[in-house]
């Protein structure tokens, strides 16, 4: 009967369809004698259908389905069940979508239909990804994509592409989305796939659109309407209405705005589209707010909330509530707005929608801020920068950007190579058409000289790559040290005034004062370097002579590292001819030269040795020179000092960090000045610096009086800066700070000290003996650090058995993603990056304290069932833990097994042992192996293994009422109840 029936459903539709398309395909399905052909016509009519005439496709496929199934071909009917599917999810029947695709998906899996378990699973995680759940969408798109891997389809592989981008998207992470669509775009383009092509290039335009690139969106919807209307593909013309109606709207052109969203509203309407429909009203209501009619657009919200909610759109939704929250805000009927935009909050959390979550959340600190309820106000503001301070949409816009370019420059070097093969290939042809006499001898003169030109262009290349390359790690390097130089002052300089800013009526110590000065030097300094050296490329920087007197001027910048060298108690040697040298020369820029080389001398000396400084003038010609008795530099290195970003230490490591430029600069005004520097030094015994500067003396004479200049005056006296003294609370948790720079230990320590008892460590090293010595209950750690840096101590913190358990805060200056992944694989617990907010800091060492002691007190609870896996944090740990209990389950019934057979099994001294268990577990080691009899005598009791008497001797207690005792303490009842 179902074959009878088909011809009839066919004739009668003939009447309707005047498309030659259609009336060819009815020809043919009635000509058609197998089945299996007939099933195909009924699937390209359903083509045909579904985009004019719904009820026709759904029984034209629905056909299909049955004529598959009666001919036994499982193929064909999961094909058709797949499209049944997608037709019924494009019209938002989600429910009986997911059946037809689990049909389908069973079906395939019956048969190993690899192309149809990837149409299925794609399916379903498109329809998740509709409803707005992107966990369960990625969950089915990556099982799709396992399956077109095994069918080796590189047409399901771009579908996946196209999938999880659209997934990307939704999330707000564009730099995936766009590598994933440039994917997509290229294998499209290259195989002639036009519709899909337009596809892709639709879906770009969503990405520039919100990241409000509005002319690039503009130029994407155009490439793709032009696809469309070739094509004549309804959806596409609608995805490209509704995107220029968005992009109009955010751009201020309201009226083309309305024009094109009417347009989108309608074509959704005739596909059925109801996600789609909904969109377009949501944005109806956004083009009434932007002319202010907050009730026209409070009635489009509601209307395009309605219709989400029907097709169960979480995202829509969450957008809409969020919308009819400001709406109501707007019209002053503050309780429906923050009953809405709750309710907005509560469905961005649940579906991680970052930017709802952070909206509504400024909404809503709005509404209390103007009902003069500033606690909820203040609440709301926090929630609401903590959300935004993940969300980086700025630097996704620009990483989406240079992925885009690259994309762009990949394909005109594609053109260009093509170009340069078809001249290459013209200048061959035409060589042999002139000579073919001697094509044999002139092809050989050809490829000889070409091979000689390409040799040589190969060198040239390889020389300047290795130049460039050379120059990128060069201004890297400058990079990553300039920002190194910037963070850690910034840092300095921005935290006193937050907390200023905060608490205006305590006002900032002197010490911080003194200290944002310092740093604010610190950075004006480097600005002012950076200028020098921008000037002398361009050439601009000349010098400024004025008449003066020279080593009055060398004694005032000599003298303004006395207190610095009598605080680190250096021997300072300055010796200057006491007489009166008066001469035109340009005073600041000798002055720059004497600090940066000065400044070097005692950055690269150690507290205690020796530094000197010497002037002279011998025939018109004044010579200076700075030595000191440091580390000294290598012999290979000394030829590349003064280069320009170079540093003879490099690494995270080095001790004194810095921008590589001071040399360069003293290089370059040396030789503006005509002069020469010169730079000799040996390992361990010193480096020497001398300058000779041609200087031609006006009038010389002899000082009234010879000052004194005393290297280190009140050497003894001098405190070191920003001691900061507090009585030890043995109870407060003890934190191990360990940082090379004095002013950030003071900034940290003195936002720490009244919560925690604070220990200091000047480098890594001194850290970690610190840490092993007295293992504190955290280690804060910086990571650029001499003689051992935060990674390796870190490291060496995690691998050692005594302080493997101390959690671990990794704070840097450095911030990329690879520096943060190299500590966190260190075995860091967490990672902050400078300038950071001491509440944040705070907030961190809180938590990670409190996980411990959840930990430990988890491990202490009355559970009879102890897994290490539970308790421990690291390896190492659950090693250690795993040991001692296989030791405790082996001994446990020996009643001469004690805390002195625990320590000699486990190679551990006493101090050593009761400190790690205190730490792990919160128990001493006799309490431990005192516990874990206790637990196992519970757990054979609760099984009734044997009387209280014999389970008390089975577990190593000799004397019954210590056992019993010992039991109702720990679990509250006597053994006999138990």
């Amino acid at each position: 009967m179902k074959r009878l029936s088909l011809p009839l459903l066919f004739f009668c539709t003939m009447l309707l369809f005047s498309q030659s398309k259609i009336d060819s395909l009815q020809q043919a399905y009635t000509n058609a004698v197998h089945d299996t052909v007939r099933v195909k016509i009924l699937q390209e009519l359903f083509g045909e259908y579904k985009y004019d005439s719904i009820t026709k496709a759904k029984a034209t496929i629905l056909s299909s389905i049955a004529l598959s199934e009666e001919t036994g071909n499982i193929r064909l009917q999961i094909e058709s069940l797949n499209k049944y599917a997608d037709f019924l999810g494009s019209r938002s029947s989600y429910d009986s979508a997911s059946i037809e695709y689990h049909k389908a998906l069973r079906l395939s899996e019956k048969i190993n239909f690899n192309s149809g378990l990837f149409e299925s699973l794609s399916g379903l995680g498109n329809l998740f990804w509709r409803k707005g759940n992107f966990e369960k969408a990625k969950e089915f798109h990556e099982k799709s994509f396992e399956k077109a891997k095994k069918s080796k389809g590189q047409e399901d592989v771009v579908h996946y592409y196209n999938n999880m981008a659209n997934i990307y998207v939704e999330t707000g992470e564009y730099v995936k989305a766009m590598e994933l669509y440039t994917k997509a775009a290229e294998e499209h383009k290259a195989k002639g796939n036009i519709k899909d092509y337009g596809i892709i290039l639709g879906n770009i335009a969503l990405i520039q659109r919100r990241l409000e690139d509005y002319p690039k969106a503009i130029v994407y919807l155009e490439q793709s309407d032009s696809i469309f209307n070739l094509v004549d593909y309804l959806p596409g013309k609608a995805f490209v209405e509704y995107s220029l109606a968005v992009v109009y709207k955010n751009s201020g052109k309201l009226k083309e705005a309305l024009k094109y969203n009417r347009k989108a509203l309608k074509s959704y309407e005739l596909l059925g589209n109801i996600k789609r429909q909904a969109y377009a009203q949501y944005t109806m209501g956004s083009i009434n707010w932007e002319q202010k009619n907050y009730e026209g657009a409070l009635v489009d919200y509601k209307k395009a909330h309605d219709l989400s909610l029907a097709i169960k759109d979480s995202v829509n939704v969450g957008y809409c509530l969020k919308a009819i929250g400001d709406a109501h805000h707007k019209l002053n009927n503050n309780k429906e707005a923050k009953e809405n935009l709750l309710r907005a909050l509560d469905v961005s959390k649940a579906i991680q929608l970052n930017l709802i979550e952070m909206d509504a959340c400024e909404s809503l600190a709005s509404i209390y801020e103007s009902e003069k309820n500033y606690g909820e106000a203040l609440k709301y503001k926090n929630m609401f920068i903590k959300v935004k301070d993940s969300f980086y949409v700025k630097e996704k816009r620009g990483l989406a950007a240079e992925i885009e370019a690259k994309y762009q420059n990949e394909e005109k070097t594609k053109e260009i190579a093509l170009l340069e093969s078809d001249k290459k290939l013209q200048t061959l042809q035409l060589a042999k058409r002139v000579n073919e006499r001697n094509a044999i001898i002139a092809l050989t003169i050809i490829l000889l000289l070409l091979a000689g030109l390409l040799y040589n262009q190969y060198r040239i290349k390889q020389k300047t790559n290795k130049e460039l390359r050379e120059l990128d790690e060069l201004k890297s390097n400058f990079f990553a040290n300039i920002s190194h130089e910037f963070r850690t002052p910034l840092t300095l300089i921005k935290g006193p005034i937050e907390q200023l800013e905060q608490n205006p009526a305590e006002g900032l110590k002197i010490e911080s004062i003194k200290m944002i000065r310092r740093n604010t030097n610190r950075v004006l300094q480097l600005v002012n370097q950076l200028l020098d050296l921008s000037k002398i490329d361009k050439g601009s920087l000349q010098l400024e002579q004025t008449e003066g007197e020279v080593f009055k001027c060398l004694r005032g910048a000599a003298s303004s590292f006395s207190s610095h060298a009598a605080q680190r108690g250096i021997d300072y040697k300055v010796q200057i001819p006491h007489e009166l040298f008066w001469a035109s020369f340009d005073r600041d820029k000798l002055e720059k030269i004497l600090y940066n080389l000065l400044g070097n001398a005692f950055k690269f000396s150690d507290d205690g040795e020796t530094i000197s400084f010497s002037a002279s003038y011998l025939d018109n010609e004044l010579r200076i020179v700075v030595s000191d008795t440091g580390k000294g530099i290598p012999e290979e290195k000394l030829p590349f000092i003064f280069d320009r970003f170079y540093q003879v230490q490099q690494g995270t490591t080095r001790e004194h960090e810095g921008s590589g430029i001071g040399l360069s600069l003293s290089k370059e005004l040396v030789a503006l000045m005509d002069g020469t520097i010169t730079a000799s030094s040996e390992i361990d015994k010193g480096t020497i610096f001398t300058v000779a500067l041609p200087i031609q003396k006006i009038k010389t004479g002899t000082l009234a009086s010879e000052p004194t200049f005393p290297p280190n005056p009140n050497a003894d006296a001098v405190k070191k800066p920003f001691e900061l003294e507090r009585k030890v609370n043995n109870i407060l948790p003890r934190l191990l700070l360990v940082e090379d720079n004095p002013d950030m230990s003071y900034f940290i320590k003195e936002h720490l000290q009244e919560l925690y008892h604070v220990q200091e460590a000047k480098n890594g090293k001194h850290g970690l003996e610190a840490a092993k010595q007295n293992p504190p209950d955290l280690i804060i750690t910086d990571v650029m650090m001499p003689e051992m840096d935060g990674v390796e101590l870190c490291k060496a913190v995690k691998s050692n058995l005594d302080t493997s358990h101390v959690p671990v805060i990794m704070l840097t200056a450095k911030a990329g993603i690879e520096n943060k992944i190299e500590g966190l694989e260190m075995g860091a617990d967490d990672y902050l990056t400078k300038p950071f907010e001491p509440k944040e800091l705070l907030a961190r060492v809180k938590n990670l304290i409190e996980q411990r002691k959840k930990l430990r007190n988890r491990f202490s609870q009355r559970e009879v069932f102890i897994d290490p896996k539970e308790i421990a944090v690291t390896s190492l740990d659950q090693k250690f833990l795993e040991e001692l209990l296989g030791l405790l389950e082996q001994e446990f019934s020996n009643s001469n097994f004690g805390v002195r057979e625990m320590q000699e099994h486990l190679a551990q001294s006493k101090t050593q042992l009761h400190r790690k268990l205190k730490a792990l577990t919160g128990e001493s080691p006799g309490e431990l192996l005192r516990n874990f009899r206790l637990k196992r005598a519970a757990q054979l009791l609760s099984k009734k293994a044997d009387t209280v008497t014999q389970i008390a001797y089975m577990v190593g207690f000799n004397n019954l009422s210590y056992f019993a005792k010992c039991f109702k303490e720990l679990f509250g009842v006597p053994p006999s109840a138990y």
